[in-house]
């Protein structure tokens, strides 16, 4: 009866983290968020400040992504002066919003809610989401050759 329990809270256990949002972004979002980074207006500084949170996404395919860039891993709240915070939920996002920072997950339902800027789907193709009001309160634009590529919400 014991092992019953302790199996089950187990499984519950790992399965929690699952429910809470979308899963970590893999290298192939990573790259191409990254990629859409470099069309944001301001660009970024050489060195600029990119924290991964928790459960966003591998830190070393964001280094390797963003090799000009300082990239640590931290939570949302100490994302203060990023120039970009990977996120693995809207709720990350909101903490890490702020002038100049560019939010970036996975997660379509974070742009719909105007937490993240970007959201990057690679399944079942390429879809790069932006969310017009998360940009515009980050004070951040885009080119307007990467706006024919995106879809903005």
């Amino acid at each position: 009866m014991k092992t019953l329990l302790i199996m089950a809270l187990a499984t519950a256990g790992s399965l929690a983290p699952l429910s809470a949002g979308a899963a970590e972004m893999d290298a192939k979002q990573v790259t191409i968020a990254a990629k859409a980074l470099g069309f944001a207006t301001p660009k970024a500084p050489a060195g600029a400040k990119v924290v991964v949170t928790p459960g966003a996404a591998p830190v070393a395919a964001v280094q390797s992504a963003l090799s000009g860039a300082s990239v640590g891993a931290g939570d949302a709240g100490s994302a203060a002066g990023a120039f970009a915070v990977f996120v693995a939920s809207a709720d990350e996002a909101k903490k890490a919003n702020g002038k100049g920072t560019i939010t970036v997950g996975n997660d379509v339902a974070c742009v719909e809610a105007g937490a993240c800027v970007i959201a990057v789907e690679t399944t079942p193709k390429v879809t790069i989401y932006v969310s017009k009001a998360a940009a515009s309160a980050a004070g951040i634009d885009f080119d307007p050759n990467f706006k024919m590529m995106i879809t903005e919400k």
